[in-house]
């Protein structure tokens, strides 16, 4: 799997406001973190949830974790393209569009990654200057004036780019407003007037003819108008058009208006600052802000309103958000009494609904504020006081008998909160001392730990205090207890730091009255325990086979209570597998899981549990530390949700892990923790679901229901990159692919050996943190599986086929409710197993059987040429050998002399071949195929055809003279080996189906 780092050095720090008290989390970026140019000129986002930040020297895409640059000036190769970017545009197809630097107009086409000129298909097209910022209706049309021209509608759709001109005859436009679909609102140097999209028709608003505009907007379907005199005209927009209102809001011109959710009208003129105009009861007010010298100016004001929240980019310097309660423009980290704060003259900002800012100031680059929402959010036990330690809290407990929640904190005071909502508490004892722990015994007894003052129980509204002072023989070794726990058996253990463990056998003596023996190795023989290590007890649990593991700073002991024997201590046996070992023995809690497992918690070492025992019965362990994620490996308290995930704190943050899915969330600042560290061994789950997790200042209250999302679709997953062989997939980057693939639906490999990638995010800025990836290539896993932090999965070695490549992502909290993200992936065969090879392969068999036979034949031919061949009538005989030429030519010469002759032997052809009568006989059968017999007979047949066929001599002449002495025998034979008789043969010899007369026969 290709690994894909992008290190962002980001200045991550807790800011606090004013007024609301507003905080945020700061990252700075800058070219060193990839950012294209420091000097950033406007800031959008597209309907994806992709950042495009453009600045004077190119164009940047941003996803939260990488910064993807377009080129431009003169080394982007495009044609009149300047370096220099002044604003930009998102259409609904989330084209970028870009007004230059010399008012040229470029579109960064999404489909295929380029940058290209609207207008390179229209005459003189290059050298169009448009003056108005670019202009983009519902439906996703640009609107751009073009100086000499008209007004250009231009749609990027299906890799065309439509134009549609509607000149204006020389008239001069100084501002454009998109009205509804169907219509466009136009300050001219004659005044105001209504285009017509559909139509084309300019109409004049008569009531505006005499007005000098300075400003424009529409809202709620109502236009404002601002002009040079100060003046403020409300504007029905649909016919009959008709003022509404109109008020003077002074004599200086009005530069910018904007109208809030309230009503509000907030303009600017030349004046510094921001001012309000309240429609309802007339109120008018300056908003103005410290701007420190030099700075560099802005002009007019930037609105964005989310909810409760209005901020506001104000004119010649300023930046804030509004209090309506106060009717006061609060800074927002930007004091210039403060030196460490941001610059107060913001450039270009964006304010999105989720909570996050994203802003450039004089000091350049890039910033991004998160705001904190507090989804997690921290009470305190005593929130009027400031006694020090009074709201440190660590002992946690809820008592189901009572149903109270019990807390108790640093300063020996203990709470109890009434039910499980979080309510103020209310102290009931004051006891002075360190209470670390609390817990409740079967009968509803409150067991209170305290490192100075020893043990105390509470028990029907009477406190039983005991020390290692009391008189008794059996008491406590050591007052620095640290937490108790009870057995299965009714048996109490107490954990103390520096006196061991101490083991409690509840009893009442004669007079009714509790009597408590404390039993430990220094008043009891039967308490086995070590007299040297293993003495600071912190953290104490029953375990699944009821034994006790004591969490001290050496180590885990394991007690083992053998009736009136005593109790064994033995440290804790460990396997010796590679990994399997706690990393650290310095111990802070440990915790039984609803399953059994083992959880253990420690100072340095992370966060361990058991995985059960080896072969050799010795304790295996898994351990997350910072290697697997966690923001800090001093872990220090440890409790379960009631699905049964695993929830701890880790240093000032919180974490939880899902134990099915293997996926672990760290929650930080962005949701309402971070700034105070965590309490050791300090955590518990209410019956309700709520979590509590005591600090050094107040008490972490975690709803999961405010963890998770209303619907999926407010992850808005995205995949944004895809590589093929560890390279960057781009029209603009590469020719491999004419379309951009993320994009798309469909991407087909280049060959089958092709490893590819995708990569992909979570486009919500303010939970990006907390999201969670799984994925699955449909076709070719069968389930799903994790993703790690660099959230990018690589496939190689994939057989040939169509698959789908599915991404997902969700919140653990809220796991059903999910985004997804899918693309068709086509995997070719191996060149040689394609169509176009498989094709090849058969042209190629074609050709090579042709070549085949051809070459066959050739042989054949030449073969037949290098034989010497002998005819005998209509015989030929072909031989390779000269010596077998010659052995059959002798017979033939010999019968020629002797075939007449009927009392020819055989033996006389062998003795004038000099063989012996079996190799004779072999050897002629080998090259005629016939024997001696056979060979005589056929030759005197062939003459005997030759004879009928030319000569007019009788039957029986033609038997005597070819060697028969009977011609009826020779008749019989004749019509054996031709099928005709003597007779029939003379009149047609044509006709003759002679079965090897016809035959050439070949050695």
């Amino acid at each position: 799997m290709r690994k894909i780092l992008l290190i962002i050095f980001a200045s991550l720090f807790t800011l606090h406001g004013h007024g609301h008290g507003l905080q945020a989390m700061l990252s700075h970026y800058s070219t060193e973190n990839g950012l294209t140019s420091n000097a950033v000129s406007d800031i959008i986002q597209d309907k994806d949830g992709y950042i495009w930040i453009s600045t004077w020297n190119g164009l940047c895409r941003y996803d939260g974790y990488h910064f993807f640059n377009y080129t431009t000036g003169t080394a982007s190769g495009i044609p009149f393209l300047h370096n220099r970017i002044l604003e930009i545009a998102a259409d609904t197809e989330c084209n970028i569009w870009m007004r230059m630097y010399d008012n040229r107009i470029f579109v960064l086409n999404r489909r295929t990654d380029c940058i290209e000129n609207p207008f390179r298909n229209i005459k003189n097209g290059s050298n169009f200057i448009s003056t108005l910022p670019i202009t983009v209706s519902n439906d996703g049309h640009i609107y751009s004036y073009v100086q000499g021209k008209g007004i250009y509608q231009l749609r990027l759709s299906d890799q065309h780019i439509y134009h549609r001109l509607f000149p204006l005859h020389r008239l001069e436009i100084k501002k454009m407003v998109i009205g509804n679909t169907d219509q466009l609102w136009l300050v001219t140097t004659k005044g105001l007037a209504a285009l017509h999209v559909k139509t084309g028709k300019i109409e004049w608003i008569k009531v505006m003819l005499s007005k000098n505009i300075s400003a424009m907007t529409l809202s709620r379907n109502t236009l404002y108008i601002g002009t040079h005199s100060g003046e403020l005209f409300v504007l029905s927009p649909t016919f009959p058009y008709h003022i509404t209102r109109h008020v003077s809001l002074g004599k200086e011109p009005i530069s910018s208006l904007n109208v809030d959710s309230h009503g509000i009208i907030w303009y600017t003129t030349q004046k510094e600052g921001i001012s309000r105009y309240n429609p309802a009861n007339g109120s008018k007010k300056d908003f103005t802000q410290e701007v420190p010298a030099p700075e560099s100016d802005t002009h007019g004001a930037t609105l964005y309103e989310f909810g409760n929240l209005l901020w506001a980019k104000m004119n010649h310097g300023g930046f804030g958000y509004y209090d309506r309660k106060c009717d006061v423009f609060e800074y927002f980290y930007n004091s210039p009494d403060n030196s460490w704060n941001l610059s107060n003259t913001v450039a270009t900002y964006l304010a999105l609904p989720e909570g996050v800012l994203w802003m450039s100031t004089n000091r350049r680059g890039l910033e991004k504020l998160e705001l904190m929402n507090e989804r997690i959010r921290r009470q305190y036990v005593a929130p009027d006081s400031k006694t020090f330690g009074i709201n440190e809290v660590r002992g946690m407990l809820y008592d189901p008998i009572h149903r109270q929640t019990i807390l108790s904190n640093k300063r020996g005071d203990v709470f109890f909160y009434q039910g499980t909502n979080g309510t103020k508490p209310v102290r009931i004892l004051h006891l002075g001392g360190r209470i670390y722990g609390l817990s409740c015994d079967h009968e509803g007894g409150i067991w209170i730990s305290n490192k100075d003052k020893g043990l105390f129980l509470y028990k029907g509204n009477t406190i039983h205090h005991f020390t290692s002072q009391d008189r008794s023989k059996f008491h406590l070794n050591s007052d620095a207890v640290y937490e108790t726990v009870q057995d299965r058996k009714g048996n109490i253990w107490v954990a103390t730091y520096g006196g061991g463990v101490n083991l409690i056998r509840t009893t009442k003596n004669g007079n009714g009255k509790l009597d408590i023996p404390f039993l430990n190795r220094n008043n009891w023989r039967g308490m086995h325990y070590p007299s040297k290590d293993y003495q600071k007890v912190r953290t104490i649990c029953q375990g699944p086979d009821g034994n006790i593991w004591a969490g001290t700073t050496d180590g885990i002991l394991i007690l083992t209570l053998h009736g009136k024997k005593g109790v064994s201590a033995t440290p804790l046996q460990q396997t010796e597998e590679k990994g399997g070992q706690l990393a650290n023995n310095d111990i802070i809690q440990i915790v039984r899981a609803h399953d059994g497992s083992i959880w253990i918690a420690t100072n340095g070492g992370g966060l361990c549990h058991t995985l059960g025992k080896d072969k050799e019965g010795k304790w295996r362990f898994e351990t997350f530390n910072q290697e697997s994620g966690l923001p800090s490996d001093e872990i220090r308290g440890i409790t379960f949700s009631k699905n049964g995930d695993v929830w701890f704190s880790a240093d000032q943050n919180i974490c939880s892990y899902d134990i099915q899915k293997k996926l672990l969330t760290n929650f930080t600042m962005q949701d309402g923790v971070g700034e105070v560290a965590c309490s050791e061994g300090s955590a518990i789950t209410l019956p309700n679901g709520k979590m509590l997790f005591g600090t050094l200042n107040g008490v972490y209250f975690v709803d999961r229901s405010k963890l998770t999302t209303q619907k999926g679709s407010m992850l808005r997953l995205q995949i944004t990159d895809f590589f093929v062989n560890d390279q960057l997939m781009s029209p603009r980057l590469n020719k491999t692919y004419d379309y951009y693939v993320p994009d798309s639906n469909y991407v087909r490999l280049p060959s089958r050996t092709s490893v590819f990638a995708f990569r992909f995010a979570s486009l919500n800025y303010q939970l990006q943190h907390r999201v969670h990836y799984q994925y699955m290539l449909e076709g070719y896993d069968d389930r799903w599986k994790n993703v790690d932090a660099t959230r990018t999965v690589s496939f190689s070695d994939i057989p040939a086929g169509t698959y789908q490549f599915r991404v997902k992502a969700f919140l653990l909290e809220s796991p059903e409710k999910y985004d997804e993200r899918s693309i068709t992936v086509v995997v070719p065969p191996y060149l040689f197993a394609s169509t176009t090879a498989l094709l090849i392969y058969f042209f190629l068999i074609i050709i090579g059987i042709s070549f085949f036979l051809y070459w066959r034949g050739e042989i054949k031919r030449r073969q037949i040429e290098q034989m010497r061949v002998l005819k005998v009538g209509p015989q030929e005989i072909a031989f390779q050998r000269d010596d077998d030429y010659e052995f059959v030519k002798k017979l033939l010469d010999w019968l020629e002399l002797h075939y007449s002759d009927s009392n020819i032997k055989i033996e006389d052809m062998v003795a004038q071949s000099r063989l012996s009568r079996t190799s004779f006989y072999n050897q002629l059968k080998t090259l005629t195929g016939l024997s001696p017999k056979e060979f005589i007979s056929d030759f005197r047949l062939k003459k005997a055809m030759m004879y009928l066929e030319k000569d007019t001599c009788t039957i029986a002449e033609v038997a005597y003279n070819t060697g028969f002495n009977d011609p009826v025998y020779f008749a019989r034979i004749f019509k054996q080996k031709t099928g005709l008789t003597p007779k029939q043969y003379r009149q047609d010899p044509s006709s003759v189906q002679s079965q090897g007369c016809e035959e050439q026969r070949g050695a």
